[in-house]
């Protein structure tokens, strides 16, 4: 007989994010698939068929890893995994890789067209994760109260 473990919150509301994120990317992947010659470009040293077999594998790529995150905070959103235990961590690892993997996503679909929109892009990612990982690290300091003297 299996022990009840109570539901997580907090993995209720990170499962929505985490299937709002492979909605849009199976959306995309769908999208690129439906008109591979828009993508059918050269890029760097990749011919064009080259960039779009990159292209269709790394977004499918990071749709697998969403749609098993999703399986891993269903289980412990639903109680039937422990919080802090394997799942959880396994699943909260494929949900930064969804995240950041959604987001090099963006920068190679606008590639084809603007290429000066993608290093934009590309860049402003690049500044928006470090400010936020400076965030974090500043409110993780201020968190843990006056340090003693």
């Amino acid at each position: 007989m299996s022990e009840e473990r109570p539901g997580s919150i907090l993995h209720q509301q990170a499962l929505s994010a985490l299937g709002f994120l492979m909605g849009l990317i199976l959306t995309s992947l769908v999208l690129i698939l439906n008109d591979p010659t828009a993508f059918r470009v050269p890029f760097g040293s990749l011919t064009g068929e080259q960039y779009l077999d990159t292209l269709v594998t790394y977004v499918a790529v990071v749709g697998v890893v969403s749609g098993v995150g999703v399986l891993a905070f269903l289980d412990v959103g639903g109680g039937l995994s422990e919080t802090r235990g394997f799942v959880d961590r396994f699943g909260t690892v494929l949900f930064f890789l969804s995240v950041f993997g959604f987001m090099g996503t963006l920068p190679l679909i606008l590639a084809p067209f603007t290429r000066y929109g993608a290093i934009v892009v590309l860049l402003l990612e690049v500044v928006l994760i470090g400010a936020y990982a400076i965030g974090r690290r500043l409110s993780a300091r201020s968190s843990h109260g006056p340090s003693p003297r």
